[in-house]
């Protein structure tokens, strides 16, 4: 009787237990429903009542696309290890590249386990290196022993070049030209052509004509034309510059979303990844877009350089005269980890698809010279992850993309620094980009028209989104037939026409909740969650998608620049701008023509000795009203311009807004107002060397 009773009391002890830890279940569920309930979120991306990611539709059936693919592997899988065969000390040579690429080549040849070669190891200490050190096969990791001053520092010497490359070295231009020639392949490929009237961006699916000679497990190319319909429809193709027309896309290209079939279902398509852009027959037929079958060939791949610094002198130079850049990637399923970019210039270029950028940082001494900015991190391929990055520097695009890129690509929980800087697709019709919880707080994030800028930049962005990220600026346009959004952002709302014109302004894209934050706080965080699970997150380095994991506060803003109000003239709108020149004495930058526009009556601006004609380029980062310009000449130089004429930039040509002859200690011309984004002083005559300490604009 006792034993019974004592049984009952366990009983109902455990049934006690179980049911107050359900309801404190239930209660906690429903508190988190309740959280989840009263946080801000979005229409086009959040969660149901079942906690699953939902996609708001245009009416044609165009959503945001799933970022979640991009990174090693497709994104979700941690990068690998490898047994370490070398280890490379760096005493014993004044310049190491030889033997580094001697150990690399030995490994090259040997067998692979699981896709990987084995790991070298460069011991701390530096190593100077006059040439590239190329990793040309698969399966490699190069690793040192940290990436600060104490670490492993590849200290670059001797004449131009990258320290890294890891694949072919392949340049913008031939990157170009395979593209431009990329038409041949189709004469010698198994091929079809996209039936749909359209098919939306995000989609998974598509009908062709015949999918004789497809197979699922196919790796297949979607090609999309490039149209004189549509260039008309995107209004790219009255593109003019100093008169002449400029080229915004070739109706030779194509963009090429590269995918693998899932399923075959009749004479429907399906891929592994969501299309970055959308196809609309009625402005790419003919031809229409085609599909083609990958021909089989060999790429780099499951190659990694991690824990180095890579250093060299501060620039003196425009960055286009620039000798050092960092790494280059042209492989898939690659990554860099831990690299610490010192003075490096265009320091990465992306090709390639699936590879993880993580916790790189570019760091710059001095801004850039010149209108012209150079690119830190260069995105030229597919399925890129930019995570947890870092780059200080003025007068840069932080990150760009480069012409046709197709997404998904995403910059994720990063931090840049630098006035007069830019989170900026740079060219030509790229789509599919994600800039995810970053900061930019003396900058720019703009997916914009370009228009004549560069050589016919034009539309930059489709199908993009700026996701809860902080910047002092934002510049979201939609081009014709498309949508870009910022939601749960940060910063001041800018409008502009077309680079270089003044009118019309184009309305803004999507924004969304613009000054406050929205849930999920990383979308691509919750896309991958929701696709791989909780386990994705852990291989990527993130145990949750909450605000504490995404916050960096390294990275400041900038020193702010100073303008003064000259109580006579106003402000100087030339102040502290983005300049070029067609000549700095000794290309040294104690005479760059950025001294003329500091405010210091003691720098100035000096051209070689024998130079009598140059002339001074400034850009005006936006329209602006002017109607005077001031110049004065350096002390002890005064006198020696005896001709010159100022234009400005105005409707993409050049207009004379005032000349004259002499100048000395001090020249005011003043002119009609004029709209400008471009200010042209051009020094037609004088005596060598030319000094100017200031060039002033001012609306009076």
């Amino acid at each position: 009787m006792k034993f019974k009773t004592s049984s009952r009391r366990l009983f109902y002890s455990r049934n006690f237990i179980i049911y107050f830890v359900l309801v404190m279940l239930l209660v906690n569920i429903k508190s988190s429903f309740a959280q989840t309930e009263n946080r801000n979120t979005s229409s086009w991306v959040f969660y149901n009542s079942d906690k699953e990611l939902k996609y708001k539709t245009t009416e044609k059936g165009d959503r945001i696309l799933d970022f979640s693919f991009a990174g090693y592997k497709g994104g979700g899988v941690a990068l690998p290890t490898a047994p370490i065969v070398k280890e490379i000390s760096s005493e014993g040579e004044n310049d190491a590249s030889d033997k580094i690429q001697r150990a690399i080549d030995e490994i090259s040849v040997l067998p692979l386990r699981n896709a990987l070669r084995g790991t070298i190891v460069l011991d701390s200490g530096v190593f100077n290196c006059s040439k590239t050190i190329s990793i040309h096969s698969s399966g490699i990791i190069l690793t040192g022993k940290g990436s600060g001053s104490n670490g492993t520092v590849i200290n670059m010497t001797g004449d131009k070049h990258c320290a890294f490359i890891i694949g072919s070295n392949e340049s913008d231009d031939d990157v170009a030209n395979r593209s431009q020639n990329n038409s041949d392949e189709i004469k010698y490929s198994v091929t079809t052509t996209i039936m749909d009237s359209y098919v939306p961006s995000g989609s998974t699916a598509f009908s062709v004509e015949n999918i004789n000679g497809f197979e699922v497990g196919d790796t297949i190319f979607i090609k999309r034309p490039v149209t004189n319909n549509w260039l008309h429809f995107i209004e790219m193709d009255n593109l003019k510059r100093d008169g002449r027309e400029q080229t915004f896309l070739s109706t030779k290209r194509t963009g090429d979303a590269k995918r693998v079939i899932k399923k075959i279902e009749g004479n429907k398509i399906n891929i592994d990844i969501p299309l970055p852009d959308s196809y609309d027959s009625a402005y790419l037929n003919p031809p229409g877009a085609i599909v083609v079958k990958e021909k089989k060939q060999s790429t780099i791949s499951n190659v990694g350089i991690e824990k180095i610094r890579i250093k060299c002198p501060p620039l003196e130079i425009k960055y286009s005269e620039a000798p050092y850049s960092a790494v280059q990637i042209n492989g898939d399923d690659c990554w860099i980890k831990d690299i610490y970019c010192d003075e490096t210039m265009n320091s990465t270029s992306l090709s390639g698809n699936r590879i993880t950028v993580q916790n790189v940082e570019v760091y710059h001494t001095y801004p850039n010279l010149g209108a012209s900015k150079p690119a830190d991190f260069n995105i030229k391929g597919s399925q890129i992850l930019i995570d947890r990055c870092k780059a200080t520097g003025g007068n840069t695009y932080f990150v760009w993309t480069s012409s046709l890129v197709c997404g998904p690509n995403v910059v994720l929980n990063s931090s840049f620094s630098g006035n007069g800087s830019r989170l900026q697709p740079h060219q030509r019709w790229s789509t599919g980009l994600l800039i995810d919880n970053c900061k930019i707080l003396d900058g720019g994030i703009d997916y914009m028209n370009r228009g004549v800028a560069g050589s016919g930049h034009g539309w930059t962005m489709a199908w993009g989104v700026v996701w809860n990220s902080i910047a002092k600026t934002f510049i979201i346009q939609n081009p014709p037939g498309t949508l870009n959004w910022a939601i749960g952002c940060i910063g001041t709302k800018n409008q502009t026409a077309r680079l270089f014109d003044s009118k019309p302004i184009i309305p803004d894209g999507e924004y969304e909740s613009f000054g406050k934050n929205v849930f999920p706080q990383s979308l691509y965080l919750a896309q991958l969650k929701e696709r791989l699970g909780r386990k994705a997150l852990l291989n990527v380095g993130y145990d949750e998608n909450e605000i504490e994991k995404m916050r960096d506060d390294a990275i400041a803003s900038s020193t702010k620049l100073k303008y003064e109000k000259d109580p006579k003239d106003g402000i100087d709108l030339a102040r502290n701008r983005p300049v070029n020149t067609s000549n700095v004495r000794g290309n040294k930058r104690e005479y760059g023509a950025e001294k003329a526009l500091d405010g210091n009556e003691i720098t100035y601006w000096m051209t070689d000795d024998g130079v009598e004609t140059s002339t001074f380029e400034v850009d005006t980062e936006g329209p602006i009203e002017i109607n005077s310009a001031e110049i004065c000449e350096a002390a002890s130089f005064e006198g020696r311009i005896q001709e010159y004429k100022i234009e400005g930039q105005i409707q993409s040509d050049w207009k004379l807004l005032s000349k004259g002859f002499t100048v000395g200690k001090s020249k005011i011309d003043e002119f009609p107002k004029e709209t400008v984004w471009k200010v042209r002083l051009t020094i037609v005559k004088s005596k060598s060397p030319i000094a100017i300490k200031k060039f002033g604009l001012y609306l009076k």
